[in-house]
Parts: structure tokens; sequence; C-alpha cells
């Protein structure tokens, strides 16, 4: 292990930076719509107080989406609005575009040791 950088595993940048960034990203979505952060936090499952973070850009903001991938957290939250027992279907949705996106890659490279400076493809070997 060359770099300066500790071991964390793609599940902890999952945990530790990339659902923060769902959250945040939907939040924005839904506070565009008219939604106050206590709505919010109600269908996110989450504070107003983590709300106010995400909208102030204090929490999530390890990494800024392009344009293009908005529009599906957008309608994500749309469809969680009209109703929001589909919370964990929408997450994991938009989880799984982050990584067939590579963000979740580019989030882990930035975080964390990882075996070599390309495109390492671990996560992806047992699939």
């Amino acid at each position: 292990m060359e770099s300066d950088l500790k071991v964390i595993h793609s599940q902890e940048i999952e945990a530790w930076y990339v659902l923060p960034l769902i959250r945040k990203e939907l939040a924005l979505a839904m506070k565009q719509e008219g939604l106050d952060q206590k709505s919010i936090a109600k269908l996110l499952g989450v504070t107003a107080a983590a709300i106010s973070q995400y909208v102030n850009n204090k929490r999530g903001n390890d990494y800024n989406l392009d344009e293009h991938l908005k529009v599906d957290f957008i309608n994500s939250a749309k469809i969680i609005r009209k109703d929001s027992s589909l919370i964990f279907s929408e997450v994991q949705k938009l989880l799984k575009i982050l990584w067939k996106e590579g963000i979740v890659c580019k989030i882990h490279r930035s975080k964390s040791w990882h075996p070599d400076e390309g495109e390492c493809g671990i996560c992806f070997e047992n699939e």
C-alpha cells in the first residue's frame, strides 16, 4: 500500500458518501417542487436539520452531479412524493445509475486507497 489514504470498502463509500449525495439531490429536487424542509424530511426519513444541511451544501457535497443525471433525481423525487413507500426502490435505482456512470468509483478513488490508478474494476468482477 503506497498511498497515505486508508482502505475504505465500496460499501462504506456508499453509506458515507453516496447515500448522502442521493438524499441531497432528492431534497434539492423536492425543494424545487415547493416542498418545505419538514415535508421533505418526512418523505426521505431523515430530520429537518439533515435536510437543511443538504440544501445548504453542508452534507452530501463530495461530488457534483452532471446536469443530465439530475433529471433522474427529479423523476425519482416526483415518484417518492406521490408514493413514499417507493423510497427504497427509487434510492436503489439511483444508486445503480451512480454505479453505472462510474460515480461511486470516482468517489472511492478520491477517498480511499485502491489497487491502481486506472479503472480497477474489482467491484464488477463478481457480477
